[in-house]
């Protein structure tokens, strides 16, 4: 069986990676990539993409929504339309991130960080959409830790003293303003769901994928989600989540021809 080379979730400049679009665009060259969606957090402001590169592209962002008070990232393909329902509703998430990240630089100077609100936003470049990278950067930064891993190990994850939630519309919300943009609802990286009835429970709302390759997901984790999304009939996916080269991930993975041949029909289905 053929596979084919493809990386749908990648993050630019334009929001918490590190790599800006034009030096995505060539690495996407260099990988000579089959497909490739740029998908940062709540903008598409990387896009268009070069001329070379437009037959190969498939439009994306990344949101991060909430379900039954879990987290849950969902990736939304094919909506282009900067004034379209989903985007609208995502000029308010990006100001919810400013609001978030000001309360979490507070936590941090309270435990005795020296950093400030503005050493937070050196660190995102082009007006990106602002996220925990950028805090974890600057922490580096600023001398309170080593690196951005020992940042969230230590203060930013889930549950640490320097987090803060942000605020979100639900998953419910999300895809059916996805939907109601023109648009394609992929659950991402499934594998940091709780457990395999948040992801039922997705797909009941009308989530239309999920991203099966990752690289959260070894091989049987692979196989069981492949196995879950035909017995739902879902479009399946695959990305790197690729945000810089420190942390150690390539952009690019390999999925199935007929996996991402469904994909396209359901994507040419939408024109």
């Amino acid at each position: 069986m053929n596979d084919r080379s493809i990386d749908l979730q990648l993050h630019t400049t334009c929001s918490d990676g590190t790599w800006s679009p034009q030096r995505m665009f060539q690495e996407v060259r260099d990988r000579k990539l089959e497909l490739f969606s740029i998908t940062d957090h709540d903008t598409i402001d990387a896009y268009p993409v070069p001329a070379d590169l437009a037959s190969i592209c498939l439009p994306g962002l990344e949101v991060d929504t909430e379900h039954d008070r879990h987290t849950v990232h969902l990736l939304a393909y094919c909506v282009t339309d900067p004034d379209s329902p989903l985007l609208t509703a995502l000029k308010k998430q990006r100001e919810e991130r400013v609001v978030r990240m000001r309360a979490m630089v507070e936590r941090m100077q309270g435990m005795g960080a020296k950093i400030s609100f503005d050493d937070v936003r050196a660190q995102v470049k082009g007006g990106g959409s602002m996220g925990r990278p950028h805090l974890a950067r600057a922490l580096v930064a600023t001398g309170t830790v080593a690196n951005t891993q020992e940042a969230f190990d230590r203060y930013l994850a889930d549950g640490e003293d320097g987090f803060v939630a942000l605020k979100r519309l639900t998953s419910a919300q999300i895809i059916a303003l996805i939907h109601e943009s023109g648009g394609i609802a992929v659950v991402a990286h499934p594998k940091r769901l709780h457990a395999e009835h948040h992801l039922a429970e997705l797909c009941d709302l009308g989530a239309d994928g999920i991203e099966v390759v990752h690289p959260t997901a070894d091989a049987r984790l692979q196989n069981e989600l492949y196995e879950f999304a035909d017995r739902r009939g879902l479009l399946t996916s695959g990305g790197s989540d690729f945000h810089t080269p420190e942390n150690g991930v390539a952009v690019g993975i390999s999925i199935p021809a007929h996996r991402l041949e469904r994909l396209m029909e359901r994507v040419a289905a939408l024109v």
